[in-house]
């Protein structure tokens, strides 16, 4: 008998594969959603496929997202807990020197990994949850520490985890008399295989987290039954809970707070 169920998108690799191996020692069972078949068979033979499942889903695709929500649920019958943490880290082409008259649209493709897939794999899990019985579950995004700061070299990765913060604001307000918590964590830099070697040489060695500290960050919010709208930067060896900054004006609560659309 498993303890919950997780499912966990870019779960076999970096972040989501550490809080993957974190969930199967704790003896939850998980379902590992992976654009990469070879590292998701991988992570498969390290896990334990007594206790998790891979899929391929590209979490772009909505109806790929949606398939990999309903074999989850007919594997192991429901889900409690969603890592909505697939991403990548682009440059991408925005600030490029345009070569004709009418520049050619940017890239939007760390856009659309990085919100569109989380809106997607937030809508999926909170309609999931909302069948289990007794009904409830956790949802945790991956924002980043780029959901705080200008990232002047990164402005669509930025503007995207700005994205996140910000969905994952409104919808822990909105579920949490549902009894499904809404967290996210806001790392700093971390070693993983979004950047080349060559691109992670340009950080002092210091700089880094540890990708343990964020396994543990996303466990406490997954473990504290009073956590929801948190959002939790980590940055080498300190947490921080980042707090929505106050309303300008009670006009302004009124407006954000109130208003029904």
């Amino acid at each position: 008998m498993h303890k919950g169920v997780a499912l966990i998108t870019g779960g076999a690799s970096g972040m989501g594969f550490g809080v993957a191996e974190r969930l199967c020692r704790d003896g939850w069972a998980v379902v590992v959603v992976d654009l990469n078949e070879q590292q998701g068979a991988k992570a498969i033979e390290t896990l334990g496929r007594n206790s998790a499942h891979f899929i391929r889903a590209n979490v772009t695709d909505y109806r790929e997202q949606a398939s990999a929500f309903e074999e989850a649920v007919k594997v192991y019958g429901r889900l409690d807990f969603v890592f909505a943490n697939a991403g990548i880290i682009g440059k991408a082409d925005f600030y490029d020197h345009a070569d004709q008259l009418l520049p050619k649209p940017p890239s939007l493709a760390v856009q659309d990994i990085c919100l569109t897939g989380v809106i997607y794999t937030s809508h999926l899990a909170l309609n999931y949850m909302r069948r289990n019985s007794p009904g409830g579950g956790v949802i945790v995004m991956t924002a980043s520490a780029a959901s705080l700061y200008a990232t002047p070299d990164l402005p669509i990765y930025t503007s995207s985890k700005h994205g996140v913060l910000g969905l994952m604001r409104s919808m822990s307000v909105k579920l949490e008399k549902e009894g499904i918590r809404v967290n996210c964590i806001l790392p700093g830099a971390i070693k993983t295989s979004l950047f080349s070697d060559d691109k992670w040489s340009q950080f002092g060695q210091d700089d880094f987290t540890p990708l343990e500290e964020i396994v543990e960050a996303t466990m406490q919010l997954l473990n504290d039954k009073t956590a929801t709208g948190k959002a939790i930067e980590i940055s080498k060896g300190e947490v921080f809970d980042r707090q929505q900054p106050p309303f300008c004006n009670s006009t302004m609560e009124r407006i954000m707070t109130g208003a029904s659309y």
